[in-house]
């Protein structure tokens, strides 16, 4: 009993001695971040926001003239609110603030 004691002790004391950082920590993910932030300004800026528009109305106009359901043109279209709406939505989970919160006084 009393060499097992010694046997774990020897063990976490040799576990704190070769601790060392998590190759984790030192990978650089910069180029990845960047890569997502230009997918999200595109699809939540000016284009982005040209070309849902151009599908928005188009999906409206298939389906006034019974080339697509209804039900897939309003899916369509909450589909185009939920793309434009995501920053949004996370900047509000994550920063804890709203869209107004940006606005100088």
């Amino acid at each position: 009993m009393e060499q097992n004691k010694i046997k774990l002790a020897s063990l976490c004391l040799l576990a704190c001695l070769v601790a060392a950082p998590a190759y984790a920590q030192a990978i650089d993910t910069s180029g990845l971040n960047n890569f997502f932030v230009s997918v999200i300004n595109a699809l939540t800026g000016l284009t982005g926001r040209l070309f849902m528009t151009i599908v928005a109305v188009g999906a409206l106009i298939a389906g006034a003239v019974n080339v697509l359901d209804w039900g897939r043109v309003i899916g369509i279209l909450v589909i185009i609110v939920l793309i434009g709406g995501i920053p949004t939505i996370v900047d509000s989970i994550w920063l804890g603030t709203t869209v107004s919160a940006t606005a100088t006084p």
